[in-house]
């Protein structure tokens, strides 16, 4: 597979539209004439493309079709193995919770334009989904889906706590509604939904352990070969050259959920905050470093393609106030 870009998404974002579109009605030719993309990236999968090519495909195919409810429609008619890889390794996972996490680590193999996170605080699990230059359509697919194929998957009627939005659709929210079979809020600061904790154990039918060991190992070794930061250092003797990439991937994951130190990102990743200190120090990085790394990296892709407010730019970026992301641009 060709490297993508830093921000970039892959042909099977826009294969997603095109196998919804019979259903849907939708003049995907018209749709695609706007897109000026390469006819192989209509054929094959994981071709890179740009994610404003991308996004202008779903935001075209929204005003074409008139439905303001497409993205929600598509994830209804979408059969299982559209999303190719990251489909099946979801439908062989053992539980929820097991298949949510997957779907965070491996959905840059389909784009990389937002940060998923799964974050739970007491007796409630939040699944968010923040880009603060997104498509409504595509906040929609994204979010419906993992209701959808969790019921499709555990053979139960999955019902969110919560559910809401960035965007605003209150004319139509009671088909949010019927869908999700749960009160739906819109002009949130992310996409999110919530559960109870409890349902990230429910089962799913369909598990196949080893085959979710097999899929994992190939969706670990696409997401490798997409490339590596430059510059990373040497691995220590007995660390894991990947240990740096898990540090980084926990960061998008707590910066998303609004708490990225040092003490969080060590319980993520399973170990005491002194021994990733340790580890890191060993590598040549620190958590202050690459958390600076991390946040300029996002801030740098939400500023480039969008011009995000200080409160949605603190929220992308994990500041506790806009106060505080004001000051760390000043000081880039």
């Amino acid at each position: 597979m060709v490297p993508a870009p830093a921000q970039s998404a892959f042909s099977d974002f826009v294969l997603l539209l095109l196998s919804a579109a019979p259903k849907l009605g939708l003049p995907i030719d018209a749709v695609l004439r706007d897109a000026a993309l390469p006819p192989e990236a209509l054929r094959q999968r994981g071709l890179p493309i740009s994610l404003s090519a991308a996004r202008q495909i779903w935001s075209s195919a929204e005003k074409m079709s008139g439905n303001p409810l497409l993205g929600l429609h598509a994830a209804q008619g979408l059969e299982v193995g559209s999303l190719d890889l990251l489909d099946y390794l979801t439908r062989s996972s053992s539980s929820f919770g097991t298949a949510l996490e997957r779907v965070i680590r491996f959905a840059p193999l389909v784009a990389n334009g937002g940060v998923l996170s799964l974050q739970v605080t007491g007796r409630r699990a939040h699944f968010r989904h923040l880009s603060p230059d997104g498509v409504p359509a595509v906040a929609d697919l994204i979010v419906s889906l993992m209701v959808l194929r969790a019921r499709a998957f555990s053979g139960e009627h999955i019902r969110p706590l919560a559910v809401r939005f960035r965007h605003r659709r209150e004319r139509v929210a009671g088909e949010y509604e019927r869908v999700f079979d749960a009160r739906v809020e819109f002009d949130a600061p992310y996409d999110e939904l919530v559960f109870d904790r409890d349902l990230l154990e429910l089962p799913f039918h369909s598990a196949e352990p080893r085959l979710c060991e097999i899929l994992e190992d190939c969706a670990a070794a696409r997401l490798q070969a997409l490339g590596k930061p430059s510059g990373a250092p040497a691995a220590a003797a007995g660390v894991p050259s990947s240990f740096v990439d898990d540090v980084r991937q926990a960061l998008q994951t707590c910066i998303a959920q609004g708490n990225p130190n040092i003490d969080r990102i060590a319980e993520h990743l399973g170990v005491s905050s002194r021994t990733l200190q340790r580890l890191l120090r060993e590598q040549g990085t620190s958590h202050r470093a690459l958390l600076m790394q991390a946040r300029t990296e996002l801030a740098d892709r939400y500023l480039a393609s969008s011009n995000p407010t200080r409160r949605a730019l603190a929220a992308g970026l994990g500041y506790a106030s806009a106060r505080s992301v004001s000051r760390a641009l000043r000081r880039r």
